[in-house]
Order: C-alpha cells, then structure tokens, then sequence
C-alpha cells in the first residue's frame, strides 16, 4: 500500500480505501463532461475496482478531499484492438483483471479542474509504476485520448491528426503528458471508446521496465 505526503506537504497520496469510492466518481465526472454515459465510471463501479485490486486504486487528497484519482488492473498485454468497454469488463473489471497480469493496464487519470498543472497525473503514473514493479510486472499500460482533436476537427481526420502527435508535431492534452511522463508510443485505437471530443479514438502506450523492449511489444501487437 502506497502512503506518500507530496508537493511540498500540500497533499497525500495514497492508495484508496472504500470510502474514496463516491469521491472518486465525482472525480470522474468532472474531468470527462464529454465521455459517453455509458463509458463513466460510477461509485460502484470504484468500489468494485477497490475490492478486487486495491494496490492499484490511487488517490490524492488535500485535507482529506480527494482532489485527484486513478485505477488500474493486471493485465497480460493486448494483442489487437480492443474498446474501452472491452478492456473494462463493462467498467467492472471482474472478468478483466488477470491475477497473473504481468501489465498494470491504466483505465482511469483525473485531476479536479482546480489543481491542475501541479504534476499530480506525473505523481500517480510514478507512484503506478512503483506498483508494477512492486508486484514484479513488466510496467504499466495507458489507453490515451486524444482529447485535443477538437480543435483540429475541421482541418483534418483522426488519423492525421495521430500522425502528427507521433511525430511531435503537435501537442495533446492527455497524450503528449503521458509520453513526457515516460510512455512510449505503441499505436492508435480507433474506436477505443466513444467520444467525440477524441474523434472516438485513444493512443495505446507503454511504459516498460528496465530490460523490456519496447520494439518487441511493437511487433507483437497485431
């Protein structure tokens, strides 16, 4: 279990218990107005995510408000495309989450509006792949949405667009972050979820371990 004081003693980050449950949801809610209602995550869906992995629900909290949260589950790593829905068991996790994943697969980072550009996505990523390697996995998996497709809409197709953030020729709010936090590209989903926003699409990465090739995990996703 993870117990950290961090910004300068400001906040804790720690790894959820029950009660963060209803929180979370908020949480959830606040950061993706434009997911489809179907794709948000509830309080009991967090609750059921907290029972059945709770080493890999985080939260930050500032005097005791949880200002900040993310889920995981152990995951092998995928082979070929897959939706949000897929991937989640509907949300549940049940049936998703692998006790012998060796991948700790990412569905869930937000931060309230208010505390935003103070490097708590950067915070829980790290303190996610100190649990991967905690639990002797090969590193940690995120499905990011393009979420700054919105403003090129008009100008250009999804797939343009992911071209184009490959290639570090533009930015993205979500994606260009998680690479900067220490992803490294694998490819894009088209239809990973629904959300216009995103064009419906999110990028597959992958941030290995030391001694996991990266190149190989390229070539084996079909």
């Amino acid at each position: 279990m993870i117990q950290q004081v961090i910004n300068n003693g400001k906040f804790i980050l720690r790894t959820a218990v029950p009660e963060d449950a209803a929180p979370m949801a908020e949480v959830q809610h606040i950061c993706y107005p434009t997911l489809s209602k179907e794709e948000i995550l509830t309080e009991e869906h967090f609750a059921n995510h907290i029972k059945l992995f709770p080493e890999g629900q985080i939260v930050i909290t500032d005097n005791g408000r949880v200002i900040a949260s993310t889920s995981t589950f152990r995951s092998h790593f995928p082979d070929h495309d897959h939706t949000f829905m897929e991937a989640t068991d509907n949300l549940w996790l049940t049936k998703s989450h692998q006790l012998d994943g060796d991948w700790l697969y990412g569905i869930d980072m937000g931060v309230l509006p208010d505390y935003r550009g103070l490097r708590l996505s950067t915070a829980m990523y790290d303190a996610r792949q100190e649990v991967a390697e905690k639990l002797g996995m090969k590193g940690q998996i995120t499905v990011g949405m393009t979420i700054g497709y919105g403003r090129y809409k008009d100008e250009m197709s999804i797939q343009e667009y992911c071209e184009k953030l490959k290639n570090n020729e533009l930015t993205d709010p979500t994606v260009t972050p998680q690479r900067k936090a220490g992803f490294q590209w694998i490819k894009p989903i088209y239809e990973y979820l629904e959300d216009p926003t995103a064009g419906n699409c999110s990028v597959l990465m992958a941030w290995p371990l030391k001694g996991i090739d990266i190149a190989e995990l390229v070539k084996k996703y079909h």
